[in-house]
């Protein structure tokens, strides 16, 4: 094998029915392939005319208008050298044989050149962002492949301004140039897909249910065009699921994880199979993926009341994950060259947590022990069915019918009447803490006080220790969610017209029919003293020490496991509470239900139709620019149904409020191809945020005597944003790019927590609750680099380096009057890789950073709540031991990298968090 050198490119193969190129009704079509794949993003242009177009994602295309003549075409691939190639085109043999084919000449590859992944995952992505019409950036199958990533929120880390938000130490959700989750929209083949999550009453969607196996393709947009959906501010990422390959493909992957923290192992499996009919019209794709991985979290959690800490917590967690998910997909092209298709899918993770809780309760002189049990499920299924039809003369109908359904519920613990967070607290009295000020309360030495940021202190007594005959069960919870959200129908149809080669039109529309149910309530239950007497204590159980005992925060030379209290197993507690729950009754003054109005802020339904329109056009202005513009039409109505709950006369009133309003959304964008190898792109676009749920809910407690109502709001207006754009993009023939862009958004009407006044019931209230508030802005640049570090010294060639760095900052105002940054809004972004990729073996190390920001504003900015900076190092290899037999490998969080909350400052931390790092090991093998 010849390897890829920046003076010997590969060739491109144009491989289409048995080498061939069809040409049917005046268009010529076509599928460009190298050796092991499709090419999409590949550039294919007729010399006499100037006619350009670009391979979709199944790396075909088609070129319209042709008359009868002889022409020169001509592919483009960054990576490759063009192939040149000519055709020619009879009348005669038009008419007569109305679908002609014709062979490229020249098409055949005189050496065999290998690639390496690395190279092959950055060549389809570079080419697809150098060919769009819009600012995006992509990953390919390929490239998510080579990265130490696990889950869809993990894949899309490494790109230019993304970020993602984490639990348990693994990637949640995804956010774009650093703003709120909910400000940006995650997508399905082109879809906002439903939210469902415990404790997020936000649109933002949840990824980490969704392996990586199961994805094609990440495209992200930063300035989204008319045919997108508009509720995307930070921009849209969207997950393009994979789909029938040109060839005959099965790959079985089989690999073990562990997990350091938990000192646990686990497994992975993933089928892909897929296969093409002779005829090349019937295709499919099966793939099927499982992941079950061990995790531990160290965790401290000083709990405050102001500048002073009541109750430290810390807390201790074990547990598995198990991800599952499937992806099948079908297609089928009929003679007159219309396709048809199917696709479904299914992801669910479910994780299964044991979490031992000590709680030192300074102001209230006593030590608490939560044995805590559940299991968190969340599962998304998804169907889709469409089409896509010729209509005459350079036109193109497509039509999708798809519905979704994401589902949050606790499994059946302690048992499947009571699934729920399962909590059984125990408590001892008396402990004498020392050390805290008049108030009962510990300071960091930030305040003036003893503690120190890092290592806070149990201010417990020389001598003492936790007793278990002393420690009376106090309660037990029963926290409990339920989150169902359906997008039951979801239509939309796109018409394509090429009215010539350097105009198109595009007209369409979309529907959805979305419902949302939220249920929720948080059950304290106490022993019956007065029939069963005293209540047991933990020296009734069997004890042991809880797992990970001894090296519990080693991180920061802990010694807190000397004062921890034996703990019981949880089994033994559920069936505890299973055998004597008729001797357990109701504390309603703890509880948050729905016949007390504790609860009702999170329980409510949601109806909510969206229906959107579009028109836009492209325009070549000449052979280097192109003109993209358009409008966007998006109305919603939202219906939403609750209570309201009446403390003077202790009861409930049905609340129901409907919101209407139309989002006008137009956009226009301008490609400057300085050469075949350098963009310039401008973007001007207006997009929108609906709405978190939690804001928009109608239920609440009014109370008259105060005058009263704390709810949500249902007449809150969506969040605008006025979007600029510019970026600079240089390609470089041996897979490289270096690009450079500022950006700002303009953004009027964000959401606050508020109080205002209004009426209910015809009485005056002042209404506690999330409201419109003034404007705000966002300001950043972004860089990237992408290069083969041949451009040095040739001996480098297959070394690389990639490295982006975004820098933003925020300004938006208070209803105080305050100035601070947006909430979410991370100042810096960073990623930084180097790698090997020799076709053979390829190893690449990658730090990811994000910055601090506001997690939640405070009365002041000393009371603003922080998520502190994070990065992590990860490390992936490779070697492919033959063509059809790769070792892998990958390492997560190498430096064991935090997670830290504080408030106003890190000298006043309100969460850290440790994970450890985890490692995983496979084999992928290719039968064909």
């Amino acid at each position: 094998m010849k390897r890829f050198t920046p003076t010997t490119l590969p060739v491109l193969a144009t491989l289409v029915l048995g080498s061939q190129i069809v040409l049917a009704d005046a268009s010529l079509s076509g599928l460009v392939a190298d050796q092991s794949a499709v090419l999409p993003g590949a550039t294919v242009t007729v010399e006499e005319t100037g006619a350009r177009v670009v391979t979709d994602e199944r790396g075909q295309f088609v070129l319209k208008g042709l008359d009868a003549g002889t022409y020169r075409v001509k592919i483009s691939y960054v990576g490759y050298d063009p192939l040149e190639t000519s055709i020619t085109v009879a009348t005669d043999e038009r008419k007569d044989m109305g679908r002609l084919q014709v062979k490229f000449s020249g098409s055949s590859i005189e050496e065999v050149v290998a690639v390496g992944h690395i190279f092959q995952g950055e060549m389809k992505a570079l080419n697809t962002q150098k060919n769009a019409n819009r600012i995006l950036n992509a990953i390919s199958a390929d490239g998510i492949g080579k990265l130490p990533d696990r889950n869809a929120a993990e894949a899309v880390q490494r790109i230019p301004g993304v970020s993602i938000e984490r639990d348990q130490g693994e990637g949640r959700f995804v956010a774009v140039r650093g703003l709120p989750s909910q400000w940006s929209s995650a997508s399905l083949n082109g879809d906002r897909i439903p939210t469902a999550e415990e404790e997020t009453t936000s649109r933002a969607t949840a990824f980490d249910f969704f392996p990586t196996e199961m994805i094609e393709t990440v495209e992200v947009s930063k300035a989204i065009t008319p045919d997108m959906e508009g509720d995307a501010i930070g921009g849209n990422v969207n997950f393009v699921t994979r789909r029938a390959p040109q060839e005959a493909t099965l790959d079985v992957t089989l690999g073990t994880n562990y997990n350091d923290k938990a000192g646990e192992s686990g497994y992975n499996v993933n089928i892909l199979a897929g296969d093409r009919s002779d005829s090349g019209k019937f295709g499919y794709i099966l793939n099927a993926s499982t992941y079950v991985r061990n995790w531990a979290t160290d965790n401290f959690e000083p709990r405050r009341d102001g500048e002073g800490i009541y109750r430290l917590e810390l807390r201790d967690y074990t547990g598995e994950r198990d991800t599952t998910g499937f992806n099948g997909a079908m297609e089928y092209t009929l003679d007159n060259g219309d396709t048809l298709y199917a696709r479904t899918l299914y992801g669910t993770l479910e994780d299964d947590e044991t979490h031992y809780k000590h709680r030192y309760r300074f102001n209230k002189d006593r030590v608490e022990l939560q044995h805590i049990h559940n299991i968190l499920t969340t599962e998304l299924s998804g169907h889709e069915i469409g089409g896509e039809h010729w209509v005459g003369e350079g036109g193109q109908l497509e039509w999708k019918l798809s519905t979704y359904d994401n589902h949050f519920f606790y499994g059946n613990v302690p048992n499947s009447r009571d699934n729920s967070y399962f909590v059984m607290r125990f408590d001892q009295k008396n402990v004498g803490y020392t050390g805290l000020g008049d108030d009962n309360l510990a300071y960091n030495t930030i305040d003036g006080g003893s503690d120190s940021a890092t290592h806070p202190s149990t201010h417990l007594p020389d001598g003492f220790s936790m007793d278990p005959t002393l420690m009376s069960l106090s309660s037990v919870e029963l926290y409990k969610v339920d989150v169902r959200e359906k997008d039951k129908a979801v239509a939309q149809l796109d018409f394509t017209q090429d009215l010539n080669h350097d105009l198109q039109l595009k007209f369409g529309a979309k529907y959805r029919d979305k419902e949302r149910v939220a249920r929720f309530s948080d059950e304290f239950y106490v022993w019956d003293t007065a029939n069963y007497g005293a209540a047991p204590t933990l020296s009734d159980f069997n004890l042991m020490d809880q797992p990970g005992r001894n090296d519990y925060l080693e991180e920061i030379n802990g010694t807190y496991a000397d004062d921890f209290s034996q703990v019981a197993r949880m089994r033994d507690l559920e069936n505890f509470w299973n055998e004597n729950r008729e001797k357990f009754i109701l504390d309603e003054g703890e509880s948050a239900l729905v016949s007390n109005g504790g609860a009702l802020g999170r329980n409510f339904d949601v109806n909510e139709t969206h229906l959107a329109g579009y028109g836009m056009a492209t325009y070549n202005l000449n052979d280097d620019m192109t003109l993209v513009g358009g409008l966007r039409v998006e109305q919603t109505t939202t219906q939403v149904k609750g209570q309201v709950y009446q403390a003077d006369t202790d009861s409930l009133l049905d609340r129901k409020e409907e919101k209407k309003y139309t989002s006008v959304l137009p956009s226009v964008h301008l490609t400057i191809r300085g050469d075949d190898d350098s963009n310039v792109r401008l973007a001007l676009s207006r997009t929108f945020a609906r709405p978190d749920f939690g804001d928009l809910t109608p239920g609440g407690s009014y109370v008259e005597a105060d005058g009263t109502l704390e709810s949500g709001n249902p007449d809150l207006n969506p969040t605008y944003s006025l979007n600029l754009d510019a970026l600079y993009e240089r390609y470089y023939d041996n897979v490289g790019i270096v690009s450079a862009g500022v950006f700002y958004k303009d953004i009027t009407d964000p959401i606050f927590q508020s109080a205002t006044q209004g009426t209910y019931n015809g009485n005056p209230v002042t209404m506690k609750s999330a409201d419109n508030g003034e404007g705000a802005w966002l300001a950043g640049a972004e860089f990237a680099l992408s290069r083969r570090l041949d451009f040095i010294l040739p001996a480098l060639e297959n070394f690389g380096v990639q490295a982006n760095y975004t820098r933003m900052r925020s300004v938006m105002e208070l209803p105080d009057g305050r100035k601070a940054a947006i909430p979410r809004q991370a100042d810096n972004l960073y990623n930084a890789s180097v790698f090997y990729d020799d076709s053979v073996y390829a190893v690449r190390v990658a730090v990811n950073h994000k910055g601090e920001y506001i997690q939640e504003h405070g009365g002041s900015a000393a009371e603003d709540s922080y998520y502190g900076d994070y990065t992590s190092v990860d490390l992936s290899a490779s070697y492919n031991a033959t063509d059809r037999l790769m070792v892998f490998m990958d390492a997560n969080n190498l430096t064991n990298e935090p997670m830290k909350y504080y408030q106003g400052s890190e000298g006043r931390p309100l969460q850290v968090e440790y994970y450890g790092w985890r490692a995983s090991l496979g084999v992928k093998y290719s039968f064909y």
